[in-house]
């Protein structure tokens, strides 16, 4: 029914022009329609095809002419069609705008039906077997009449058939229009704003109004034929923006309005010579307009499948941390589940890496029936997954997720697989803007759920949000980081007194927050370690130490030093040949420096600790065990370790005289380090009481408020100056 039916209707809207010796097409219509039902029924569409050809045609010619002309149709739209199809193969349906078969198209439906179309019918006009009279042929096949018609079916058959198809298709299908507006919004540039659509909608109909409207006596540039190039950079703009399948439909639908119109815009003597002229502009403007839009739709497409691709891991095929990020920005308020399975580690060396990608593959489809549209499981690397939930109150469904791990277990070659997983959580809320960092205390919390056995929460301790203390060590990392390269730490020392007379200065940094008051310790030195900066501080300390020694020789003649040192620093290989190096690119002798370490299982004799400890002695510097009695063990720790000095904890100094247990510490460790030949330095020694009570007990160096409080480095030097002047 449909080729009957829409037969008469695309000749009654196909474009005609009057020339002298009949009528010529200047948008020929039914080639396009009849293409269109080829692309919709395939070799269906033939039987009715005919049909439509027979009942349109006997009715206006006779019937050896009309069946004549019925062949003709049908010869060309077979031949082009059986060529198309064996090219195209099982791909002959797809869309339209398909750079793949778009070549394919071109040669079959576009040039070779039109041309043998065209060909087949100026053959039978000139040898008689089809009358000229109401014939839009000529017996001249070189005549303008037969260019116009050529032109005419081509332009047809490069711009009519999308819109041709979408009025079969909708026919066929009414659901199919839901398909092409959802491939419109799809096609369109993600960058295009309302903003923008609405200016060129706008522009469009500025022009079109400015063609198409009625002749007045004013005539401009934009109410003429010189105002139809200005459509042109629009459908570009078209093009490049808005898609393949939305430009194809609207450069349609403004041609035949255009050619419908033409007598409002065109000048009046504009004769077949120049609208001859004017088809073949537009003709090859077409092919370059869909080609640049079908263009700019695959790049777009490929780009998105590039995006989609970027956030997925393609061995696990799970999202990554890439898309988790997105995932977080985008929501409100998340919870995000951190699981860890150390022992995979162990696992895969004994059965393989394949063993760890099924694991966690098979793992992750365990866990989706606990998860809401929109949450997923995410991919780390390693042997860690994340689970991302909405809302930031979830404690109960981590609880369910936690029982659920527990029932889950893997068969591995007819072997049960049943590793432990710790698992962490906290609530976040955008913009997350640390998310490794995050993730790496979830990490430690996680590790910690192995040992304890119950799912740990981040925040369960924490007065601040957790997203609030992950940007403040930021903040202070980046804060250390700076100081560093531009000196931006202060250096603090304190006298400490010696009973014999022999003072010596302790020295050490200070960072200031954006108040100006100073970082304290037990925020500043877990960021430290955390980073792997226990090196660069101490060699930074050490060096300006170093060369206020070196500056000040006159006014502070044999001064020593006390420096802390990091532990860490002390497993630094090639330490001591460092510090040699310094010393004597600052001209400062070994005994003038005191290295203070704290107590810690790297200065037993099988550590590497130990070793450099004995090696700095060895130079001639010295060496102090700090804070003594602050860790454990430390009676053990002074029995095997070798050093010069001990400091005592100021806890034990304070307490001294309200606990006896405290006394008793002091006392002991006093003969210990007397035992050992070290020196024992007191520390926050706030009263002349204790003063006299240290000294009893053989303290050899005190330290407090009683015998100088703490100043900037710098102004040891000007006290001096100050001394020697009065």
């Amino acid at each position: 029914m449909l080729p009957a039916i829409l037969m008469p209707f695309s000749t009654q809207l196909s474009v005609r022009l009057w020339m002298l010796d009949g009528y010529v097409y200047l948008i020929y219509l039914p080639l396009a329609m009849m293409i269109a039902l080829l692309l919709v029924y395939d070799w269906n569409a033939f039987p009715g095809i005919a049909v439509g050809l027979v009942i349109y045609y006997f009715n206006r010619y006779a019937p050896v002419s009309a069946a004549i002309i019925c062949g003709t149709w049908m010869l060309s739209l077979l031949s082009g069609w059986a060529g198309y199809r064996l090219q195209a193969k099982r791909r002959w349906g797809v869309s339209y705008g398909e750079l793949r078969l778009m070549p394919k198209r071109l040669i079959w439906l576009v040039i070779f039906i039109p041309t043998l179309f065209v060909f087949m019918m100026q053959i039978l006009a000139t040898t008689g077997v089809v009358p000229l009279k109401g014939s839009i042929f000529s017996w001249d096949p070189l005549s303008l009449h037969t260019l116009l018609n050529f032109q005419s079916v081509l332009l047809a058959c490069v711009t009519m058939v999308p819109i041709c198809y979408l009025i079969v298709r909708s026919l066929r299908s009414p659901r199919y229009l839901r398909r092409v507006i959802f491939h419109l919004r799809q096609q369109f540039s993600p960058e295009v704003s309302r903003t923008e659509y609405i200016v060129w909608v706008f522009l469009l109909t500025f022009l079109l109004t400015m063609l198409l409207q009625v002749a007045s006596n004013q005539q401009n540039l934009l109410t003429t034929d010189y105002g139809l190039p200005l459509i042109l950079p629009l459908m570009l703009w078209a093009a490049m923006r808005f898609g393949y399948l939305f430009t194809s439909l609207v450069w349609a639908l403004l041609l035949i309005a255009l050619y419908q119109l033409r007598d409002r815009f065109l000048h009046p003597d504009t004769g077949p010579y120049q609208l001859a002229v004017i088809s073949a502009n537009l003709l090859v403007f077409s092919l370059s307009l869909l080609l640049m839009a079908a263009i700019t739709t695959r790049q777009r497409r490929t780009l998105a499948r590039t995006k989609a691709a970027a956030l997925n891991d393609p061995v696990m095929n799970l999202p990554n941390l890439r898309a988790l990020s997105i995932a977080l920005a985008q929501s409100p308020g998340s919870t995000l589940c951190f699981l860890t399975i150390p022992e995979l580690d162990r696992l895969s060396r004994t059965y393989g890496l394949r063993l760890r990608i099924h694991y966690k593959r098979s793992l992750a489809n365990h866990l989706r029936p606990e998860l809401q549209p929109g949450e997923d499981v995410y991919q780390l690397p390693g042997f860690d997954l994340v689970i991302r939930l909405e809302g930031t109150s979830q404690l109960a469904r981590v609880e369910n997720i936690a029982a659920r791990l527990k029932d889950y277990c893997l068969s591995w070659d007819g072997l049960p697989v049943h590793p432990g997983i710790g698992v962490s959580y906290c609530s976040v809320l955008p913009p997350v803007s640390h998310l490794y960092e995050l993730l790496g205390e979830l990490s430690g919390m996680a590790e910690l759920s192995l040992a304890s056995g119950i799912t740990e929460n981040l925040q369960q301790n924490a007065a601040q949000p957790v997203q609030h203390r992950i940007g403040k060590k930021i903040a202070l990392l980046n804060a250390i980081q700076q100081a560093l390269k531009a000196d931006g730490f202060q250096l603090m020392a304190q006298r400490i007194c010696g009973v014999r007379g022999d003072d010596y200065h302790y020295v050490w940094l200070t960072l200031a927050s954006e108040s100006g008051e100073p970082v304290p310790d037990e925020e500043f030195f877990p960021v430290i370690h955390e980073f792997g900066l226990s090196w660069e501080l101490d060699n930074w300390r050490l060096r300006q130490a170093l060369a206020f020694i070196d500056s000040h020789r006159a006014a502070l003649p044999g001064i020593r030093i006390a420096l802390d040192l990091f532990t860490l620093s002390l497993c630094r290989p090639g330490l001591t040949k460092e510090v040699q190096t310094l010393l004597r690119g600052y001209g400062v002798e070994p005994w003038q420096l005191i290295f203070c370490v704290e107590e810690s299982p790297m200065l037993t004799p099988q550590s590497g600790g130990y070793r450099a400890v004995s090696q700095l002695r060895s130079l001639g510097c010295r060496i102090a065990i700090g804070d003594f009695g602050h860790g454990y063990g430390s009676y053990a720790l002074l029995k095997e370790i070798e050093a010069d000095m001990l400091r005592i904890n100021g806890a034990f100094v304070r307490n001294m005289f309200n606990n006896s247990l405290d006394y008793q510490i002091i006392e002991s460790t006093c003969v210990i380090a007397r035992l050992k030949k070290m020196q024992i330095v007191a520390a926050e020694v706030e009263t002349q009481e204790a003063d006299s009570l240290l000294r009893k007990l053989g303290v050899d160096y005190l330290q407090g408020a009683l015998y100088g409080e703490a100043r900037p480095l710098q102004l040891l030097a000007k006290d001096k100056k100050g001394a020697q002047q009065t």
